[in-house]
């Protein structure tokens, strides 16, 4: 096939990046010794379209643990349903957002695997028809996750190739069991056994992978509770430059799998690799860990002109989010000093190779394209400092995380728990040294926050320094977390440092809300348990169906007092600290606050959204456009003591214009104007501005705008109907108001907007 080939770029950085090129920035910092390469792809497509058209092979763990309950986080209730419902209702999502460009496939595996649908184009009918196959997959048996893998890459081979995104989406809850044998056994295996039933691969699963013809699509792999073969997973995701995700409970499922997809249907090219070439008598090392595709410096050129030559594979890059890679330089040890020397000789060459994407649907393989850039690695760039801080201290996370994990000889990952204590030191030393930490800007912050922010921050230090924590959790979730950094994509709503990934990308963030609006929007599944007993169990015969409505019974919507908010000024402080007629920055713009509301809590459960504590079935949103409950976007619980704030700005007829900047996350407001229909921040009352405002006030406005509550009231139905008075409220100072005492309540529903009975 022809390459494209673009003429050679002799400077170092390209300001414009013009629709449909990629630009290949060299920036050298010799006060580090290191060079950052950027690969900038344009920020959207040329032209408007809904999203890259897609290949996808579903590959479904059906075995007999996905019957396991899948309880909503927050909520005490039991629903009924299983993490199979829950998988099927994430692809049923997908199979909503695709469209006749698009074709899936469906495997399942259990003790053995089936392919339940080839790829197919996604049409009205076979849009439907494949719904009816994921509905009708039932659990059974073992975890025989190689029989998948080997019939989700049949199911690519079965088709013609099309130019489209071609990606292979791996879902299993625990460790392969099917058949698998102890490396310890194999010889005793050999030696006494002639049978010849499939298993997991003996020589492992990447050497197999290795000997099977070039991968007909990427390999994402999604890992459900904590019986998982974590490393495994990794492994998996990065012999196929796919993505490795944990998905800890429940709630976590619909993020995790949105972010995935989205991710897929904003991509601009793919297999994109970086080739540096340099003199003999340097060295350059890309700084992070050892991987499955990582590959060591080569000589290349004529016997007379020999020259370094490294490659990293960088796999698929996305619209509007740039892949930075960043390398140390040092010289060969005994070589000549005057070769050294000679600054006009130390110029280092990139060349970026890609398949550009099949975007508009023309079914054609994309014509790789190739680009240059040179640069001497002694002229220093322009680069700002944060930005040169904040790429070597993200390597420097990626490089330490996977020591937690080493790669053995079958190219697995496998935590090597009995280092503990090298790795709290280790930690330790990393914090201490980290150039973020010098740094205030939010992508270095972001680091900080997820190294050692306060609780519920600091999912680093919490995983690593507890001994109780890296086995249960920490073993699957830093795999995920360092994936969501080396390949520099938001992979959930969860971590501050990921949710920079993607932010300036117009078509991921539109698919992004696509998708969470059809996983919020699709008709909830029916429980597995009502069906496994056919309606009539004792435990859920008398059960009525699971609904969407009933989220929006919440007893409150509140941020925990610590929760820090984003003024007009840009300024960050505590929600606590919130009064009336200070600005705040909205979706919209800067609005001033109305009114503060206090209820004091004692163990309330509270959902952990990255750094932000806040109530399950409050509203939130990455972008103030998709909103969803943090009950299931929460990576996990926690029990809470104190006080939670509820904040009500002044009136303004666009519902938008009623949400604040908390914790890096859009928080609903109270009285925002939706009070009916199917939107996630809809609420009866929670929706009324006046019906709030009045409630808010008759509680007693103090002079401050704060008001004092003690959780909610009900009408006899059993819905919200208004907040219920704290024990000793606090009033409006009379003295301060200069307002006669019956007028308070009138004085105060004017200045912030409330209409009169």
């Amino acid at each position: 096939m022809p390459t494209q080939r673009v003429t050679i770029r002799t400077a170092r950085q390209a300001d414009d990046v013009g629709p449909g090129s990629t630009a290949l920035e060299l920036h050298p910092i010799p006060s580090r010794r290191s060079l950052v390469v950027k690969v900038v792809p344009p920020r959207a497509p040329a032209a408007q379209i809904e999203h890259v058209p897609c290949d996808i092979v579903l590959v479904l763990d059906v075995s007999t643990s996905m019957e396991d309950d899948a309880p909503v986080p927050g909520e005490a209730e039991e629903t009924g349903l299983t993490v199979l419902d829950l998988t099927k209702h994430a692809a049923l999502t997908i199979i909503e957002t695709l469209n006749e460009k698009d074709r899936l496939g469906i495997v399942s595996f259990a003790t053995n695997s089936t392919i339940v649908q080839t790829l197919t184009h996604m049409d009205i009918s076979n849009k439907e028809e494949a719904r009816r196959k994921i509905k009708a997959l039932d659990p059974n048996g073992s975890t025989n996750l190689w029989h998948g893998i080997r019939d989700g890459i049949q199911a690519f081979e079965q088709s013609s190739e099309n130019g489209n995104i071609r990606a292979m989406m791996v879902l299993t809850d625990g460790m392969p069991n099917h058949m698998c044998v102890s490396p310890l056994l194999l010889w005793a295996h050999r030696e006494h056994s002639s049978n010849s039933v499939d298993r997991c691969p003996q020589q492992g699963y990447i050497p197999k992978l290795k000997t099977l013809s070039r991968l007909p699509a990427t390999i994402h792999t999604f890992g459900f509770g904590y019986g998982l073969r974590s490393g495994l997973l990794k492994s998996l995701a990065e012999y196929g430059h796919g993505n490795y995700a944990f998905i800890p409970d429940a709630g976590m499922i619909g993020t995790v799998f949105v972010h995935a997809v989205a991710n897929l249907q904003a991509t601009f090219a793919t297999a994109a690799t970086l080739t540096l070439t340099y003199p003999k008598y340097m060295e350059i090392h890309e700084v992070g860990a050892q991987t499955v595709v990582k590959q060591l410096p080569e000589e290349v050129g004529t016997q007379s002109s020999r020259q370094m030559a490294l490659q990293i594979p960088l796999g698929s890059l996305q619209f509007g989010q740039s892949r930075d890679v960043f390398l140390r330089i040092t010289e060969s040890p005994g070589e000549n000093d005057t070769k050294a020397a000679s600054c006009h000789a130390l110029v280092v060459s990139a060349t970026l190779s890609y398949r550009p994407a099949n975007i508009y649907g023309q079914n054609m393989v994309g014509t790789p394209v190739v680009i240059a850039a040179r640069a001497n690695v002694f002229e220093a760039s322009s680069m700002p400092d944060a930005e040169i801080a904040y790429h070597e201290s993200r390597a420097e996370i990626c490089s330490f995380l996977p020591s937690i994990f080493p790669l053995g000889p079958d190219f697995e990952h496998r935590p090597n728990l009995g280092k503990h204590e090298t790795y709290k030191k280790q930690l330790g030393s990393l914090i201490s040294e980290i150039p973020a930490k010098d740094f205030a800007d939010e992508k270095n912050m972001s680091l900080m926050q997820d190294l050692i922010g306060p609780e519920p921050q600091g999912q680093i230090s919490m995983a690593i320094n507890d001994i109780k924590f890296l086995q249960k959790w920490g073993i699957h979730y830093l795999p995920s977390y360092y994936n969501a950094h080396s390949r520099q994509i938001c992979n959930s709503f969860k971590d501050p440092g990921p949710l920079r990934y993607g932010a300036d990308s117009r078509l991921f963030i539109e698919c992004r809300d696509r998708l969470n609006s059809a996983f919020d929007n699709l008709p909830p599944p029916e429980p597995t348990s009502n069906r496994r007993y056919g309606g009539h169990s004792d435990s859920w015969g008398n059960s009525a169906p699971v609904k969407m409505s009933r989220y929006r019974n919440a007893s409150g919507v509140c941020f925990a007092g610590s929760a820090p908010v984003e003024l007009g000024s840009g300024r960050m402080v505590h929600i606590r600290r919130l009064r009336r007629g200070m600005k705040v920055r909205t979706p919209t713009g800067t609005r001033k606050v109305a009114m503060v509301l206090k209820t004091a809590v004692q163990g309330e459960t509270l959902c952990r959204v990255g750094s932000l504590l806040v109530t399950p079935w409050h509203p939130i949103s990455a972008d103030g456009k998709a909103w969803g409950f943090p009950a299931f976007l929460a990576d996990g619980t926690v029990g809470y003591t104190g006080s939670v704030y509820s904040v009500m700005l002044q009136r303004d007829g666009n519902p938008r214009s009623h949400a604040l900047r908390v914790a890096g996350t859009w928080g609903v407001t109270l009285g925002h104007g939706l009070t009916a229909g199917n939107e996630t921040r809809s609420h009866y009352f929670f929706g009324d501005y006046n019906r709030v405002g009045k409630s808010l006030v008759q509680l007693g406005v103090g002079e401050l705008g704060v008001v004092e509550g003690r959780g909610v009231d009900r009408d006899a139905s059993g819905l919200v109907c208004g907040f219920r008075r704290a024990e000793q409220p606090r009033r409006l100072s009379i003295e301060h108001s200069g307002i006669p005492p019956r007028s308070i309540v009138t004085h105060t529903t004017q200045c912030i907007g409330i209409e009169s009975a």
